[in-house]
């Protein structure tokens, strides 16, 4: 029997569906998981077992095995829970070179018939009953594909920041006042105190640069905004970042390395979850990523817009001239240097213009749009409180904040880039929300 590193497992499994193959040959080996694919030919039933590593298929024939195992196989359904016990045999029409002869059949649960079906390509009008059975539509093949290169993204991400030395960081969930303003914020009842759900770590992460220079942290936040766009959601994760000693060149060159290693790390070792979504051809960026100052990217995206029958308001980058700003580029890009109107307090202005910041967002390709956020931050308390009051805000509010510059303050730079956007994009999905276990939008907060 096989031991795997967490034991012996004498009843339920000893292999994975992946390890059914000619190096295996030989082997007693039982596999669990569940039913995928059931097709029952009369004298013949085939069967796909899928588990947490892929999917192996066992062949019945009625006539070479016992009438023991040949009944409870004829009781399975699609999605029912089983271990298959057996021997690893050589067989060329497999894809893997072996096959696992069944012996003997444990059920664990026969599946009731299921309100969805999990085998369907995705469509406009399946969209909605995929998420009113969220707990059932992950298991349909694009979402374990989606998921699985999500969880390489985390990996790939911690891998590429601890061999960088930053160190993680973990900040709290519940806060006592606003983090930056601008966003709502969902209200907590903090015993008897009046608290908010964190919608940014942005005050604390710059609290820990002081005594751990760089840090990351993947960190969940909440937005009540009521957007209801395929790039919003009501509860995300945020890949946070920020470095002392800092500028907002350091910032973009940690952005675009980070990037070309998730991207290479998910191409590398995500092939088959790739090739589910229509992803093959997804490139990984070269390097230096392209730099675009804010009123160059306006212009551009104003001539899109116009081009395309469109009006573009005055300020802000628009988000339609985003989008088709974003599907002129095949790779990611930055917009540099937002006006100071246009960005929260505690970013710092260029020398040459108080009203011109030295920020940047990182953009997707493909009409994703934005990815992240960031730019070099106001280090002087006494400044920091002169944006704090012409944002019409009340110092007060932040007096932990602001005071903390005044014990060593440094020049610092730091961003917060999208988990779910930066999936998205790569896996190539329609809504964020696809890049989500169970989100939460507006109008979806269960299961």
């Amino acid at each position: 029997m096989k031991k795997s590193k967490l034991g012996t497992y004498p009843k339920y499994k000893t292999h994975y569906t992946n390890e059914i193959n000619v190096e295996n040959e030989g082997e007693v080996a039982i596999i669990a998981g569940w039913i995928t694919v059931l097709r029952d030919k009369g004298k013949i039933i085939f069967i796909k077992i899928r588990d947490g590593e892929g999917i192996a298929q066992i062949v019945l024939k009625q006539d070479e095995v016992s009438e023991e195992l040949w009944g409870q196989a004829k009781k399975l359904t699609i999605e029912s829970s089983i271990s298959v016990g057996g021997k690893i045999v050589a067989d060329e029409r497999s894809m893997t070179g072996a096959e696992l002869k069944p012996e003997q059949i444990t059920i664990h649960t026969i599946s009731k018939p299921l309100p969805i079906d999990l085998s369907a390509k995705k469509t406009e009008t399946l969209i909605d009953t995929i998420f009113e059975h969220r707990e059932l539509s992950i298991r349909r093949p694009e979402a374990i594909a989606v998921f699985k290169i999500k969880s390489q993204i985390a990996k790939a991400v911690r891998e590429f920041y601890t061999s960088n030395n930053f160190y993680e960081i973990f900040t709290p969930y519940i806060l006592g006042a606003s983090t930056e303003g601008g966003a709502e914020m969902f209200p907590v009842d903090y015993f008897g105190e009046k608290g908010v759900l964190a919608q940014s770590c942005q005050f604390y992460k710059q609290a820990a640069i002081h005594s751990h220079e760089k840090v990351f942290g993947i960190i969940p936040s909440w937005r009540a905004e009521k957007s209801r766009t395929p790039k919003h959601v009501v509860e995300f994760h945020q890949i946070e970042t920020e470095i002392a000693f800092g500028n907002d060149e350091t910032i973009m060159e940690v952005q675009e390395q980070l990037i070309h290693h998730v991207v290479k790390y998910v191409v590398e070792n995500c092939k088959g979850e790739l090739k589910e979504l229509g992803r093959e051809d997804l490139i990984v960026p070269s390097l230096p990523l392209k730099r675009i100052p804010f009123e160059e990217a306006k212009k551009m995206g104003r001539e899109l817009v116009e081009k395309n029958g469109g009006i573009e308001p005055e300020g802000d980058l628009s988000t339609p001239a985003e989008t088709l700003l974003s599907k002129t580029h095949t790779e990611p890009f930055f917009i540099t240097n937002f006006p100071t109107e246009l960005r929260g307090m505690y970013y710092e202005t260029t020398i040459e213009n108080e009203k011109i910041t030295r920020s940047l967002d990182l953009i997707a390709p493909e009409g994703i749009g934005e990815l992240s956020s960031g730019g070099v931050r106001v280090n002087d308390a006494d400044r920091l409180i002169n944006r704090i009051k012409a944002k019409n805000m009340d110092p007060k509010d932040f007096d932990w904040y602001v005071g903390m510059f005044r014990y060593g303050g440094v020049p610092h730079a730091g961003f917060g880039l999208g988990l779910e956007r930066l999936t998205r994009w790569i896996t190539g999905v329609f809504h964020i929300r696809e890049a989500i276990m169970f989100p939460r939008t507006p109008d979806l907060w269960k299961p």
